[in-house]
């Protein structure tokens, strides 16, 4: 049975390793993992709009455009064994802070990058 199709968001904010800075990105182009169908298999290439240098992400670590234009979405607590996708909003209950997935980190265990309104960039582990 075939995943259903997917589509990221295409303008997003995200941690650019080179320039040191959350920046907005453009996604530049979608590569289906088998060939046809772009589903959270598949893999998304962005640029940096400063640098214009390219970092990509998997489906699964990205917000889909549907969810992006809702106006409602609530901001989840932040709890080490969730899964979160780049784009989502988080409150952090030790920093009494709110702020917004820019980045992923891969490796065991994997860790967002998490622009906060107070803390700034911190990083914290998630899916443990």
């Amino acid at each position: 049975m075939a995943s259903p199709s997917f589509s990221p968001v295409a303008d997003l904010t995200a941690y650019c390793r080179f320039c040191q800075k959350t920046l907005p990105a453009q996604l530049d182009r979608s590569i289906a993992g088998n060939g046809r169908l772009l589903d959270k298999e598949a893999t998304f290439e962005y640029f940096c709009t400063k640098c214009r240098k390219t970092f990509c992400y998997s489906g699964k670590d990205l917000l889909a455009s549907e969810e992006a234009v809702k106006k409602d979405c609530p901001t989840r607590d932040y709890i080490p064994k969730n899964h979160y996708v780049i784009g989502e909003t988080i409150t952090h209950k030790k920093f009494k802070d709110k702020g917004l997935v820019v980045g992923k980190d891969k490796g065991v265990p994997t860790r967002i990058l998490v622009q906060f309104e107070k803390s700034g960039l911190r990083k914290l582990v998630e899916d443990i």
